[in-house]
């Protein structure tokens, strides 16, 4: 038998890979990173005590959501920048660049005022048992790192939408070994420098994301140089009517943890607790298909802005595809040894968490399908947001997350008395839902006489 050239030449789909992968491997160390930068802090917090760990808790409350939907609507920066590259037009991501720029400037001289006025009633508000005065310093110290924590999105997004994700990793990676020395320093009071306590811990993280803002700031004006003539604000303008489907849905999803959160301790502070362990290791899993999926969205964006219309789906069913196999491997080690993967976060060994490893096993159980449906749902988006659609998906994920996830979530759990177990399948529902809807949303849209649509 004879093998001529066709042979060994790759297929349209595992040509694609290849470039996915070495895209994703950067940006998912990038997820990590940042979700290193929240953890390291929170273990840091956690050592000062329990009245200073409550407040940061309770200060971030107030602050997530709407960080969640400010950084969601500079996401629209990554998509715009992708796009021009794969249309070979530079001054276009230099554009989106100085854009996004513009725009995290807009939104913080909104929303830091904002913030500042809840830290100033934070004190008459909070719950008893939770110092609000803590928490009102904290939050007016970690609020000053908005501004460079959007503006860093911002830059990144310019930098991986044109295939350059490595200056971005070595940055976060950096602004890991910052807070790791600076928040225990500022919060405990090393060397010369004075013990802070809380505040100390919340201007380390500010002071890390000014850092990691200022490290990458240069590079990026540097490789997208600014064209003369250029005008930015209306290009603000596409950013902005891009990005705020993009932060509403991210709120949406946030927004319906968070409710089952508050739902879930009805069960009581074991059941709480099983839940929030459990959604510790969805979480640290998650930094894979999220990486992936701005990988996807971002092949996708080039295939648009080239014209390649194949390129375009191929690339979007790549990562969707590669999304739902990694964590199927995730959900396997899942089923199959449950309490080693608990163990990572609570000692399997205590008689004491018992009833806490058997719940959070039992939640594990319904998170293999939980997950593998969520890598499916966050792929699919990001490859919508590639071709720069983002209201209809958002529409997707109200309906899917609001009206199935908790619906069906509540129903269950407290309707027909399946518990937290009940809980945890609505939210599979609400994944179920969005993945088959974003899915079939893609497959439409990559049809090549939609693109433009």
């Amino acid at each position: 038998m004879t093998s001529g050239p066709a042979s060994s030449s790759p297929t349209p789909r595992t040509s694609e890979l290849g470039p996915l992968v070495r895209l994703a491997g950067p940006v998912i160390v990038s997820q990590f990173a940042a979700n290193a930068l929240t953890l390291i802090s929170t273990a840091v917090i956690g050592r000062l005590g329990t009245p200073e760990l409550a407040a940061a808790a309770y200060a971030n409350a107030t602050y997530y959501l709407l960080f969640l939907i400010l950084s969601g609507i500079m996401l629209a920066v990554g998509p715009r920048a992708a796009q021009a590259h794969g249309a070979g037009n530079p001054a276009g991501v230099a554009l989106a660049l100085r854009g996004g720029l513009r725009l995290a400037l807009g939104l913080t001289a909104i929303a830091l005022p904002l913030m500042w006025g809840i830290a100033a009633i934070l004190p008459g508000l909070a719950p008893e048992g939770v110092r609000g005065d803590l928490a009102a310093s904290y939050l007016r110290l970690y609020a000053l790192g908005m501004l460079p924590v959007l503006a860093f999105v911002a830059l990144r997004g310019a930098l991986e939408g044109t295939g350059q994700p490595r200056v971005v990793t070595v940055t976060a990676l950096g602004g890991v070994t910052v807070v790791a020395f600076l928040s225990p320093a500022l919060a405990f009071g090393w060397g010369p420098l004075p013990a802070l306590g809380l505040p100390g811990a919340a201007a380390a993280s500010a002071v890390t994301a000014w850092a990691m803002a200022l490290t990458l700031l240069p590079v990026a004006l540097r490789r997208f140089p600014a064209v003369p003539g250029s005008r930015v604000g209306p290009e603000v303008g596409a950013l902005l009517r891009l990005g705020w489907p993009i932060g509403l849905t991210l709120g949406a999803e946030g927004g319906m943890f968070s409710v089952t959160s508050l739902l879930m301790a009805r069960f009581g502070a074991e059941a709480l607790a099983a839940h929030n362990v459990a959604l510790q290791v969805i979480t640290a899993v998650f930094m894979v298909p999220l990486g992936l999926s701005t990988a996807t969205g971002i092949r996708v964006a080039q295939a648009a802005g080239g014209g390649e219309a194949g390129r375009v789906r191929r690339a979007g069913l790549t990562g969707i595809g590669l999304a739902a196999a990694v964590m199927l491997a995730f959900a396997a080690l899942e089923l199959l040894a449950p309490r080693l993967v608990l163990g990572v976060f609570v000692d399997a060994g205590d008689p004491a968490n018992a009833a806490l490893l058997a719940t959070g096993a039992s939640l594990l159980t319904i998170a293999a399908l939980f997950q593998t449906v969520d890598g499916v749902q966050v792929t699919a988006n990001a490859a919508l947001r590639g071709l720069q659609d983002t209201r209809v998906p958002l529409l997707i994920s109200l309906a899917s997350y609001w009206g199935v996830g908790l619906g069906v979530g509540s129903l269950l759990a407290f309707g027909l008395g399946l518990g937290p177990r009940g809980l945890w399948f609505g939210l599979t529902a609400g994944l179920s839902m969005a993945a088959v809807a974003l899915l079939w949303r893609f497959l439409k849209r990559s049809q090549g006489r939609s693109l433009g649509n």
